[in-house]
C-alpha cells in the first residue's frame, strides 16, 4: 500500500522508448506544458533498483515483518519517499505540479518503477524500424552511445543488423508491457506526432488528466529546457516537422539477417507500419509523408547576406544567446570567403578578413545557407562531416546556436 500522501501528489509520468525514437522532442514538448516538467534523463530506473537494493538490505533488515513479501512492499515505499523527496522539490522549483521522466534505458528497470511507483502512467513511444536504424547510424559517426554498443559487439560485422536487434528487443519489451498495463499506457507514434501533433497531444495530455493549449507547440523552442542526456539536434530545432519521416527507406533489406527480418515485420505489422519487403530501397517508401506544396520562404539567400546582414540583425535584436560570449570564430566558406566573426560584449561583427581566431568552422556555401535558412540541422552536419570545426569547440557551440538556434 502507497501512504496517503503520496497517492494525493500527482502521480508521475516516464516516456518508454528505444534510442532515437524522439523522446527528447517529446520531453521538450511536455517540459513546455504549465503543470508538468521534464528534465533530461535522470536514469530514475536504475536509481530505483539500486535504492531498493540498498535499503532492502540494510535498514529493511530490521523491519519486524512476518513475510518478505511484506518487506519488499514497505523497502519500495521508502524508495519512493526519497524519490519523491527530491522530484518534489524539483518540480516545485520549476512552478509545476508533476514530472515526467525519460530515460530510455528505463526499460531495463520496469520492474522496480512497477513496484516504487504503483501509480505512475507511461507514454509508450514507438518509431518505424527502419528510420530508428538510419537515425542510430546517422548519430554515430564518432562512436555508439552506451545503449547501443552492446549490440555492435554482438554483431560487429552488421551494424544495421546490430540496430535492427536492438530496436526488436526493446520494441518487444515495451509492447509486451503495454499490453500487461494498457490502462496505466499511453502509445504514441514518432510519425503521428511530428505529422499531426496537435491531435497527438491533446490526448495524450488528456490521457494524463491535463488540458491543452494549441499554443503550446508555438513556445516549445523558445521555453528554457534543463539540458542533459538526449538528441543534441534539438538545440537546433525551430519546430516540430515530419523531416525525419522516411530516411530509414535508403538502408538496404540485404543487410537484416533472415531471422531479424520476419522479428522486425512481425512488431512492425503489430504498430500498423508497412512491411519492409525485398525491394525496400529500391521502390518508393510506403511512409513517407505527402510533399509540402507550399514553397518555403528563402531568409537568406547568398553568403554575403549571411555574414553583412543577417549576423548584423542578430545583434540588434538582442539575441540572448550573444550574453557572456566573447572570442573570435573564423568561418572558411568553400565557395563564399572567410569571414571572421568577433563577439563581445553582447555585439557581434563579422569581417571579410583573414587572421587568428580562438575556432575555425569550415563548411561549403550551399551547407551554410541551408542551416541559416533552417532547412539542416548544425548538430547533423557535423555528424554527416559537413560542418569541421578547429580549435575552441565551446566557442564554436555558442556561434552555432547564435547562428541557427531556435
Amino acid at each position: 500500500m502507497v501512504p496517503e500522501n503520496q497517492l494525493n501528489a500527482a502521480p508521475p509520468v516516464f516516456v518508454l522508448s528505444c534510442e532515437r525514437s524522439g523522446s527528447t522532442l517529446l520531453r521538450y514538448i511536455i517540459d513546455t506544458h504549465p503543470q508538468v516538467c521534464s528534465p533530461a534523463h535522470l536514469h530514475l530506473g536504475q536509481l530505483c533498483r539500486s535504492l531498493f537494493t540498498s535499503l532492502f538490505y540494510s535498514l529493511g533488515q530490521t523491519m519486524q515483518v512476518t513475510d518478505e513479501t511484506t518487506r519488499e512492499r514497505l523497502v519500495a515505499v521508502e524508495t519512493r519517499r526519497i524519490v519523491d523527496e527530491f522530484m518534489g522539490r524539483y518540480a516545485q522549483a520549476k512552478g509545476k505540479q508533476m514530472w515526467c521522466e525519460k530515460t530510455t534505458e528505463n526499460l531495463q528497470y520496469l520492474r522496480f518503477l512497477r513496484d516504487v511507483f504503483p501509480d505512475a502512467r507511461y507514454i509508450c513511444l514507438y518509431r518505424n524500424c527502419m528510420d530508428v536504424v538510419h537515425s542510430s547510424i546517422e548519430c554515430s559517426r564518432l562512436g555508439f552511445m552506451p545503449e547501443l554498443a552492446p549490440y555492435v559487439q554482438k554483431r560487429p560485422d552488421n551494424i544495421v543488423a546490430a540496430m535492427v536487434d536492438s530496436w526488436v528487443e526493446k520494441t518487444t519489451t515495451l509492447l509486451e508491457f503495454e499490453l500487461a498495463h494498457a490502462s496505466e499506457c499511453f502509445r504514441v507514434k514518432y510519425e503521428t506526432l511530428v505529422a499531426d501533433p496537435s491531435q497527438t497531444l491533446s490526448a495524450m495530455f488528456a490521457a494524463l488528466g491535463l488540458g491543452w493549449d494549441e499554443e503550446l507547440l508555438n513556445a516549445v523552442f523558445s521555453t528554457p529546457h534543463d539540458q542533459g542526456s538526449g538528441d543534441r539536434k534539438i538545440l537546433f530545432t525551430k519546430k516540430v516537422d515530419t523531416g525525419s519521416i522516411g530516411r530509414g527507406s535508403t538502408i538496404s533489406r540485404s543487410s537484416i539477417p533472415d531471422d531479424l527480418f520476419e522479428k522486425m515485420n512481425r512488431l512492425l505489422a503489430r504498430l500498423e507500419y508497412p512491411l519492409v519487403g525485398d525491394d525496400w530501397d529500391n521502390a518508393p517508401s510506403p511512409y513517407v509523408p505527402a510533399e509540402v506544396t507550399t514553397k518555403e520562404i528563402e531568409t537568406v539567400s547568398n553568403v554575403d547576406e549571411v555574414f553583412r546582414d543577417y549576423i548584423s540583425q542578430l545583434s540588434k535584436n538582442g539575441n540572448a544567446a550573444l550574453q557572456g560570449v566573447n572570442g573570435r570564430c573564423k568561418f572558411e566558406v568553400d565557395g563564399g570567403g572567410t569571414w571572421m566573426l568577433t563577439l563581445r560584449e553582447s555585439q557581434v561583427m563579422a569581417e571579410a578578413v583573414e587572421g587568428e581566431a580562438d575556432c575555425t568552422v569550415r563548411i561549403s556555401a550551399a551547407d551554410l545557407l541551408e542551416l541559416v535558412n533552417g532547412r539542416l540541422n548544425p548538430i547533423a552536419a557535423f555528424d554527416q562531416g559537413k560542418i569541421h570545426v578547429m580549435g575552441d569547440y565551446d566557442l564554436a557551440n555558442k556561434v552555432g546556436q547564435l547562428l541557427f538556434g531556435a
